[in-house]
């Protein structure tokens, strides 16, 4: 893939998984009031609106306002403007690779855009499980991220990048 159609391609996943989340978060601030819960697939899928300090798993939420926010905001900010120049820069990205890395920017650049937007927080409504065995919250953007890591550690697998000695597919 040439670097035109890399960032393209990029930017396309990425505006699919921003478009998705700040829809879908639209959508559930309008339905639901804070405190209630919609329950779906008998208790399987929960709804319920909350706002987190943290990141996944409410990780940092006991941070304090400045930390949290120099590191939520800023830090993840760096990191998704350091994986916009690896997609400009590295012409062996395979096309799923590219596709990867838009899942994660786009899911990245939402909730960036939700902390700006709420005051260092992130609009979450979502919770899956079975009894007591169950998620955190998450949102959309959650699982653009969680795909576009998973598709990247699936295709390292397919290389053979953890093996050393392991033979290498193009």
């Amino acid at each position: 893939m040439g670097t035109k159609q890399r960032l393209i391609t990029t930017l396309l996943f990425a505006a699919l998984w921003i478009i998705a989340d700040q829809l879908t978060k639209i959508v559930f601030k309008h339905v639901l009031t804070p405190g209630e819960v919609v329950s779906f697939f008998a208790g399987s899928v929960l709804v319920f609106p909350i706002y987190n300090h943290g990141a996944f798993l409410s990780v940092g939420a006991e941070m304090s306002d400045a930390t949290r926010n120099i590191v939520f905001t800023y830090g993840v900010l760096a990191i998704l403007i350091g994986m916009v120049a690896w997609v400009l820069r590295s012409s062996r990205l395979s096309r799923g690779e590219v596709i990867a890395i838009g899942c994660i920017l786009g899911g990245g650049f939402s909730n960036v855009l939700d902390r700006f937007v709420y005051g260092g927080r992130v609009f979450d409504f979502l919770n899956v499980g079975i009894g007591q065995l169950r998620t955190g919250v998450f949102n959309v953007a959650d699982m653009g991220i969680m795909l576009g890591v998973a598709l990247l550690l699936l295709r390292a697998g397919k290389r053979g990048d953890a093996s050393p000695g392991a033979a290498k597919t193009p």
